[in-house]
């Protein structure tokens, strides 16, 4: 019995921490998508304008542990980045 429980604890814990780590992974993965392109971008002397906006924002929020912040100005960033 005690078995039963520890498992329905176990899963309901795991299905409340899901969302969060999903925000977290994504904000990772869209910044890990975006730093090459804006270090190439800045290589060429390029004005990156919004998105660049947008990319150093999602960067300092990051580092200020802000993901759900993070994830909005990386989506940003992404949606409003030019084309090479």
């Amino acid at each position: 019995m005690r078995s039963v429980a520890r498992t329905l604890l176990f899963g309901l814990a795991m299905a409340l921490a899901a969302p969060v780590a999903a925000t977290d992974e994504s904000a990772a993965l869209l910044q890990k998508e975006l730093y090459p392109k804006y270090k190439k971008a800045q290589a060429e002397g390029k004005d990156l304008g919004t998105a660049g906006e947008e990319f150093k924002a999602g960067q300092e929020a990051m580092r200020n542990g802000l993901q759900e912040e993070a994830l909005e100005h990386f989506k940003k960033a992404k949606a409003s980045w030019p084309a090479e």
